[in-house]
């Protein structure tokens, strides 16, 4: 596995001048939430990110109001959720267009609205401004209570791997959008509740919002493991997923492989600690799926039509800059990147 993809290049160069927090305890590309501690809290610490909605926009990917003004809050609470926080509120910058409709002002502020509202959170103020191009942008803010916090980092080999819910779905709805094939209902909901469970019993956490074999090959490189996924692997799909695949004649792994993915939480575990927690997540109506085990070799391990293949999930993640705008490029790119265990 190549050392550094081209996301995290250009993450490390925009950054290389800027000193890091005292108060800060993750590192780098360490946390999907960054992490400050409370002065004269031992176990208390600030979750803070920041989340644009810009691509999706200029793609068209996000092309419903409403669905635009619900991902702004939930790809960044999706982020305060993969560290176990709870959530204080969020601020929201929303650019609007010179002539916009007002409709659709006031379904995106529906969306808006409707999102705070089924987290349990709100809108603390923001910013609006009017230009040529419409962007949104959030920045959400949490507490977490725990003596060391959740991050990326600190899973070891043989943990296992979890899902905290059906996958594919983000990628099915990128692919039904773009190919124009009949809507595929996508209202993802961030997993707040679950992901406060996770601290202390989880040994490291990511959403799922760039699609789950590229949270697996960020977790891998941080971690310096692998992961095998497990040959039941296909039951983690929902079956609404794996017919828009089947139906535009792809395998349902590529599902796993695009770059919008479901905003589900991945995260690894301790066998010592699953039963406990099992019964824990069990307690407030939650299953999470076991897809995998973590493997003290790096690379990614995936079943397809019950044949191991390594995914080379570096050229899957830089596929995306190589090939902007052209789908058939890009899912061409996708199906070359997998080889067969010999």
């Amino acid at each position: 596995m190549n050392p550094e993809v081209l996301e995290n290049v250009m993450l490390r160069a925009l950054t290389r001048t800027l000193s890091r927090s005292p108060f800060q305890y993750n590192g780098l590309l360490e946390s999907d939430a960054e992490l400050v501690r409370v002065p004269g809290v031992s176990d208390l610490w600030l979750a803070a990110t920041t989340d644009a909605v810009v691509e999706e926009i200029q793609t068209g990917l996000y092309a419903d109001p409403r669905l635009l003004g619900w991902m702004t809050v939930m790809v960044n609470l999706s982020d305060l959720a993969a560290v176990g926080a709870a959530p204080a509120g969020i601020l929201i910058a929303e650019t609007l267009t010179h002539g916009m409709p007002q409709k659709d002002i006031e379904e995106m502020q529906r969306g808006i609205a409707e999102a705070v509202r089924t987290c349990g959170t709100y809108v603390l103020g923001g910013d609006t401004s009017v230009a040529d191009h419409r962007e949104m942008c959030g920045t959400a803010l949490g507490f977490v209570r725990a003596e060391k916090p959740l991050t990326r980092c600190g899973c070891a080999a043989g943990d296992f791997l979890y899902l905290s819910g059906p996958a594919g779905t983000g990628n099915a709805f990128a692919l039904a959008r773009f190919t124009h094939a009949d809507p595929f209902p996508f209202f993802p909901v961030a997993r707040i509740r679950e992901g406060q469970l996770l601290p202390g019993r989880a040994s490291a956490c990511m959403d799922t919002s760039d699609g789950l074999l590229a949270t697996l090959d960020q977790l891998s490189r941080l971690n310096g493991i692998g992961f095998e996924i497990d040959s039941t692997w296909e039951e983690a799909l929902d079956q609404a997923s794996r017919s828009v695949f089947s139906g535009a004649g792809l395998p349902s792994w590529i599902s796993l492989a695009g770059q919008h993915g479901e905003f589900e939480l991945a995260f690894t575990m301790a066998p010592a600690r699953e039963a406990v927690f099992l019964e824990e997540a069990g307690s407030i109506g939650w299953k999470p799926k076991r897809v995998g085990i973590t493997t003290a070799a790096m690379g990614i391990i995936l079943p397809i039509n019950g044949i191991p293949h390594t995914i080379d999930t570096q050229a899957i993640r830089d596929l995306a800059s190589r090939f902007s705008g052209d789908l058939n490029g890009y899912i061409t790119g996708l199906l070359g990147a997998t080889t067969p265990l010999k």
